[in-house]
């Protein structure tokens, strides 16, 4: 797990950069997990890019059938809770796209109702 540490350190001086030079106490298993996983999608990728993305098998009829490497679909999920973990910490852009948009102090109703009295 020495990669996973190196993992680590990095999420965490973002998470410090993102929450104004320190980590939130409930964060720091998330930050862990999200280390672990980024260690175990490593290693899948690894071992795909040793062996190929493809591999050619021996059917039952003696027939050479190529297929996707199978710690493919693996790598794709690893690669989804490393995502999902990344959003936890709020590491993704789809954090900030949620974010509405700054009315200058205006809230929603606010601007309804002088779109509605802009519209009489």
């Amino acid at each position: 797990m020495a990669k996973a540490q190196t993992y680590i350190k990095d999420i965490r001086a973002q998470v410090r950069a993102d929450h104004g030079g320190k980590v939130p106490d409930h964060l720091n298993l998330t930050i862990r997990n999200y280390a672990n996983a980024l260690e175990i999608r490593d290693k899948y990728r690894d071992e795909i890019l040793k062996d190929g993305v493809t591999i050619v098998e021996v059917g039952s009829t003696g027939q050479m059938t190529t297929k996707q490497h199978p710690l493919c679909g693996l790598l794709y999920q690893q690669e989804m809770l490393c995502l999902s973990y990344a959003k936890a910490l709020g590491g993704t852009a789809a954090k900030a796209a949620a974010k509405p948009e700054d009315k200058g102090g205006q809230d929603a109703t606010n601007a309804l109702n002088e779109f509605i009295d802009g519209i009489k």
